[in-house]
């Protein structure tokens, strides 16, 4: 939400410009229209008010300031984010000297042997954020931890020689399952009940495939989830991925 569509458009089209040999126009037009296409404007809002109880004003294009902000479904923003803070990242390296550096879109991680020369380096990076990208740190998301005891990034806990997915991520996992468990005792099941179930389960399959997690993933499926969805869905690769079973896909609907 706090990306600036103008400084996003000239590193975009500063970097196309040396690394496109085709219809560079073309390629030029689409990004413009993509980057400063406001969604906001003339929205269908779906869906219940209370879905959007808690959500915070942060996390909405309704409040982003002008001219900021970037569409969180579009797949085209996880890549502009990262193209956004490419130069961020070089900055890191080379010029704070940080050799084990990660980094997807807004969160990254910094490892260094010296605590105190990772806590001085907070303010500069504000500054640099701040000053050459209207970026800002968020206050209550930087913390320093003992590579011992795990960094939790991006749905996961790394740890020296092993990654394991974040109880917060199992328990999402958990809940989605619930809800899916809730549709199929009380609804009547069409197509796109279905599928959105199939999404969803693929959506966390698709996350701790990432990790050892196969008992993790056995359980949810075979435990939690209700012997219904049987019917209808089936699960391959070691729990790995969900389909809908061909007798539960009518020839209308599958067209």
């Amino acid at each position: 939400m706090s990306i600036n569509r103008n400084i996003l458009y000239e590193k975009v089209i500063l970097y196309n410009s040396t690394k496109i040999d085709f219809d560079i126009q073309l390629v030029t037009t689409l990004i413009k229209q993509t980057i400063f296409n406001d969604p906001t404007q003339n929205c269908k809002v779906k869906g219940l008010k209370k879905d959007w109880s808690g959500l915070p004003k942060s996390k909405s294009l309704f409040y982003a300031k002008h001219n900021c902000g970037l569409p969180i479904g579009n797949l085209t923003s996880q890549l502009f984010g990262n193209v956004y803070l490419n130069e961020f990242d070089h900055w890191v390296k080379k010029f704070l000297g940080i050799k084990y550096y990660g980094r997807y879109v807004d969160d990254f991680i910094l490892i260094h042997e010296d605590k105190s020369y990772l806590q001085s380096l907070i303010e500069p990076i504000a500054t640099y954020l701040d000053n050459e990208l209207n970026l800002q740190l968020h206050p209550n998301k930087i913390y320093l931890q003992h590579y011992s005891k795990g960094v939790k990034y991006l749905g996961a806990v790394i740890k020296p020689h092993r990654i394991y997915i974040a109880n917060r991520t199992k328990g999402q996992f958990y809940e989605s399952i619930r809800r899916q468990n809730q549709v199929i005792r009380t609804s009547s099941l069409d197509i796109e009940l279905k599928q959105k179930f199939i999404s969803s389960i693929n959506s966390y399959l698709g996350i701790t495939r990432h990790y050892r997690t196969y008992k993790i993933r056995r359980g949810m499926i075979l435990e939690i989830m209700d012997k219904q969805w049987w019917k209808h869905a089936y699960f391959f690769g070691g729990f790995l991925k969900a389909r809908l079973k061909r007798n539960s896909v009518s020839k209308y609907e599958s067209i």
